[in-house]
């Protein structure tokens, strides 16, 4: 038993283990053998994992410039 949102893309022929809830949209390219929530369109990660790197993302630009910043100072 597993749940597939709408328009999740899932390459191949691959496991889905049960109680797996795979969010609209996401990007299945391998298999996933733990149950749990998971979103992403790449990679696919558990929703937790996903949360946090998608805010993580929100701050890259930033980030990216202050080491910038950092490393002409050095």
């Amino acid at each position: 038993h597993c749940t597939i949102g709408g328009a999740a893309m899932i390459l191949g022929h691959l496991t889905i283990a049960d109680r797996v809830n795979i969010s609209a949209g996401t990007f299945v390219a391998r298999s996933i053998l733990k149950p749990g929530l998971y979103t992403g369109i790449f990679p696919v990660d558990e929703n937790g994992a996903w949360e946090k790197n998608a805010a993580t993302l929100k701050q890259l630009y930033t980030l990216r410039e202050r080491i910038k910043a950092l490393e002409k100072k050095s």
